[in-house]
């Protein structure tokens, strides 16, 4: 990363300090307290993707979602309710917050000043992190608003919920336009570093939208599982290509700053020992595979001041491939990509594998049965993709890893439960009859 770029993250970082898991500020989705209209929208696009880092990498979803599918628990505070299961409304009130008023009111209101002006990378730009944010947030929560939002400035402060199904078509379609507009001539603004992802690289952010787009159809086989693993292997080979090495994938990145590091880093300077790391099942498993990435996990790997928040990897995307090509028995294809996605885990950490990829319980095996493969792809995955979120979407869809329940009794909560803002304020449009065990209408 460059120095200016270095320059742009502290000072999108500076104003995040607000952010933090302890503040209970309530943010409504179409408020428009700080109005991004008149800002440039280069630094428009800077603060989105560090905002997007530090909440979507931090307290709030990637550890807390670790926690959730037994890569790390809870020991104090609410971290020790969350390790209860027990997760309440005003948990969640700031990292919702965060994530409309935070990250995607100013994007969509980049994306309409860059649609009107013809500045088609932050159009573009706009369009691929706005559906990547909202691929997130319903993840969590099932429907959320989006249509009806963010129209504060037409005093409209209540916003209607889409559907889930309806959120998965609108991202899809928010890639295909944010595709287009990279595709165009670009002859109008450019953000250079402050594109602190890419640098401006069009070509990469179109890797990047084909590559998120596979997650989004894999995250689907559960409705039609041959039909989505088809897809995700037709989507793999669309036009700009998809990510597939280490220099190409999509992360924030945070600096050796106490104030500007890395989000789970500063959590655990500031809470000291509210969670806590390398006693948990995920481990155990590891420890008793003998795995050489536990130490590197351990030491910091992904939880220094300087770890950057992984937004979309090259070895997901290959675990992602194996799962399609399994489900509809390509086994050459299968091992191929999950053998890559195993080898980029190691490779992202610095480690030698060794002879990992022979052992029985790692070795892909043609002749075991089709549930046996995906628990394998499944549980070196979760392996792979220590502290993101991702990982409780994939057991949530798939079954794999087997986790047991760390209350016995209860049940493994499946989505995190509406904010106390919006039962606050919007709540005539909440949906109703959820809990934490409801099922996302992808899991059904």
């Amino acid at each position: 990363m460059t120095i200016l770029n270095k320059t742009l993250v502290s000072a999108g970082l500076a104003a995040l300090l607000a952010l933090g898991s302890g503040c209970k500020k309530y943010l409504d989705v179409n408020e428009n307290r700080d109005s991004p209209l008149d800002a440039p929208p280069a630094a428009i696009l800077t603060g989105a993707q560090v905002t997007t880092g530090f909440v979507l990498g931090g307290a709030d979803v990637a550890l807390t979602a670790s926690l959730l599918t037994n890569q790390v628990d809870g020991t104090s505070q609410q971290f020790k309710n969350y390790q209860l299961y027990q997760i309440v409304a005003d948990n969640l009130t700031n990292c919702w917050g965060s994530i409309y008023q935070g990250v995607l009111n100013d994007l969509v209101e980049l994306r309409k000043k860059s649609d009107a002006q013809k500045w088609y990378f932050f159009s573009g730009a706009s369009k691929i992190m706005t559906a990547y944010v909202l691929g997130a947030t319903t993840d969590l929560w099932g429907d959320i608003p989006y249509s009806d939002g963010f129209k504060g400035l037409d005093f409209k402060f209540q916003a209607k919920y889409d559907k889930q199904e309806d959120i998965y078509k609108a991202i899809d379609g928010l890639l295909t336009a944010g595709i287009a507009d990279l595709q165009q001539p670009q002859l109008g603004l450019m953000p250079g570093d402050n594109d602190v992802m890419y640098s401006g690289s069009t070509k990469l952010w179109i890797k990047f939208a084909n590559s998120y787009r596979l997650r989004t159809l894999i995250h689907l086989t559960k409705k039609d599982p041959a039909g989505y693993a088809q897809k995700v292997i037709d989507a793999a080979g669309a036009a700009g290509g998809i990510i597939t090495k280490p220099e190409e994938i999509a992360q924030i990145y945070f600096l050796a700053d106490p104030t500007r590091a890395n989000p789970i880093q500063q959590f655990n300077d500031q809470r000291p020992g509210y969670v806590t790391y390398g006693e948990s099942a995920m481990f155990e498993a590891m420890n008793a595979l003998g795995d050489p990435r536990v130490d590197p996990y351990l030491g910091g790997a992904y939880d220094s001041k300087n770890s950057p928040v992984y937004l979309i990897t090259d070895y997901e995307v290959n675990f992602i491939l194996a799962e399609a090509h399994a489900r509809l028995g390509h086994d050459a294809d299968a091992q191929k990509y999950y053998e890559a996605g195993v080898l980029g885990s190691f490779a992202s950490v610095k480690t030698d594998p060794g002879d990992y990829l022979t052992k029985p319980e790692v070795k892909y095996n043609p002749n075991a049965s089709a549930e046996d493969k995906l628990k394998l792809i499944m549980t070196q995955k979760y392996y792979a993709m220590y502290l993101q979120a991702e990982n409780f979407t994939d057991w949530r869809r798939t079954g794999y890893p087997v986790l047991t329940s760390k209350n016995p009794g209860k049940e493994i909560p499946r989505r995190y439960p509406y904010p106390q803002s919006e039962l606050s304020y919007n709540k005539s449009n909440v949906p109703t009859g959820i809990s934490l065990t409801s099922k996302m209408w992808w899991d059904q």
